[in-house]
């Protein structure tokens, strides 16, 4: 028989829900379910780490499970909670923390009698993402990172498979080695130069070509190279420059993801995806990347084309030059950049191929910092033309090990007359615990502050059909 539980009113969790303050708490009854809610996105044969969908094997795991509960380490929720509410939340609340604790504490029972109740009750694992595209970077070959460097940037260019217009959903990346890919970026490039990125990628030895600050040749910085470029190619390199966008993105953490319902980012016939991967190979030295593939969904139509925007000055990502990020050794540092919704709808139209006299609105629908090593927190607010702040995300903690996108539950609107006036910001702070200076750059030894968000546009037309 199940043991009498007693309230044990203690302040932790005071504030919590009665429901949550229990005593004795029992694997079966009270920690599996609160696994299978909070931690099987990640902890499943489809997720990012090893698996907890069997029970016998997750109990193994014990005494690490109540530990990394404890010291605030799993599950990796990053956000501070009290700003809104985001999509997937699964962080743990006072009150369930503290059953892990109460578990931990009377030696971790079993509670064996709820076995098979909990095995016809169990919550389902966690969707499997359904791609309508998927492609490997390098089929059936083996990519070796430059072993001169601890971080190389190599650019992959994928057909977009499609003849008609097409708006991406939702997207997966798998990285074939974890331990070599620090993150990777898709950018699109339009059909009107898509010929133009193959040839140049092709001109370069091996597998695609070096891209260290985005989806072009990194040789294309230097004047010799453009002249010749422009002796081919009339016009190309500003063509090239103007005719790519960031599409979609991975770092550590993320797993498949679709967009906000009945939106998603345009996809012309004739494009194509040039994929960014970043690898750094300080910590697995001689290996390999095999079987990295991209996963698409994609729709025919969307009530509210959108666009991923990245926020971020992109002067800090050449600091050893202009000096315009530093974090100085044994200092800390904080940086912030905005810009504003009217720069933003001049982007996202510009992507989407959309007059400014459609746009209704634009809606602002998640955030998420990106730091590297030196990343001690970091947010993303939003300052009305009164001046108020509205947080819409902070990280007090930041760890490299644990990003993704904080979509929100409810999208935020700014109307056309307030878009001159409502400012996106992001701010970072870094601590540099080394003897060197630190600079922001592209590199895993530098640091970056960008900030992404998913931004749809409300049409006029859409408007008038709903008013009808």
């Amino acid at each position: 028989m199940k043991k009498t539980r007693i309230l044990v009113l203690l302040p932790a969790l005071y504030l919590s829900s009665f429901a949550d303050a229990v005593e004795a708490a029992e694997y079966y009854a009270d920690i599996l379910p609160l696994v299978e809610q909070n931690c099987l996105t990640c902890h499943s044969e489809a997720g990012v780490s090893f698996s907890f969908e069997d029970p016998e094997l997750t109990y193994s795991f014990r005494a690490a499970m109540s530990s990394a509960v404890a010291d605030d380490r799993m599950p990796p929720w990053l956000a501070e909670s009290g700003h809104r509410k985001y999509v997937d939340d699964y962080s743990l609340s006072a009150g369930q923390k503290a059953i892990f604790a109460d578990w931990a504490n009377a030696g971790y029972p079993r509670d064996a009698a709820q076995q098979e109740l909990h095995q016809a009750t169990r919550a389902a694992s966690p969707p499997v993402f359904a791609s309508d595209f998927s492609v490997e970077l390098i089929s059936g070959r083996r990519f070796l990172p430059n072993q001169k460097m601890k971080d190389e940037y190599r650019c992959f260019i994928i057909d977009w498979p499609y003849e008609t217009d097409k708006y991406v959903t939702g997207f997966k990346a798998e990285p074939g080695n974890l331990r070599i890919a620090h993150h990777l970026v898709n950018y699109a490039v339009g059909p009107e130069s898509a010929d133009l990125i193959r040839e140049l990628s092709a001109e370069e030895e091996g597998e695609g070509h070096r891209c260290f600050g985005g989806p072009l040749p990194d040789r294309m910085a230097d004047e010799e190279e453009r002249a010749k470029l422009e002796q081919r190619h009339p016009g190309g390199w500003d063509k090239l420059r103007r005719d790519n966008f960031w599409l979609s993105h991975w770092a550590p953490g993320m797993s498949g993801f679709e967009f906000p319902a009945n939106t998603g980012i345009l996809m012309k016939p004739g494009s194509v995806v040039v994929v960014q991967m970043h690898y750094y190979s300080a910590f697995a030295p001689g290996e390999s990347d095999q079987g990295s593939a991209m996963h698409f969904q994609v729709a025919d139509t969307v009530a509210k084309p959108s666009v991923n925007f990245p926020l971020t000055n992109q002067a800090w990502l050449n600091s050893r030059r202009n000096k315009s990020m530093l974090i100085p050794e044994g200092g800390r540092s904080t940086y912030q950049f905005s810009r504003t919704f009217e720069n933003i709808r001049n982007y996202a139209t510009r992507v989407l191929q959309i007059d400014h006299s459609e746009v209704a609105a634009i809606e602002l629908r998640s955030a998420n910092v990106h730091m590297h090593a030196y990343g001690a927190s970091g947010n993303t607010s939003l300052i009305d033309g009164n001046g108020r702040k509205q947080m819409l995300l902070n990280i007090p903690r930041w760890d490299l090990n644990w990003q993704r996108d904080f979509t929100f539950a409810d999208p935020i609107r700014i109307d056309l007359d307030a878009l001159e006036s409502t400012t996106l910001v992001v701010e970072c702070t870094f601590a540099n615990h080394t003897d060197k200076m630190v600079y922001g750059g592209f590199g895993s030894d530098d640091e970056m502050c960008i900030n992404f968000s998913y931004i749809s546009i409300v049409l006029k037309e859409n408007l008038a059909v709903a008013a009808r």
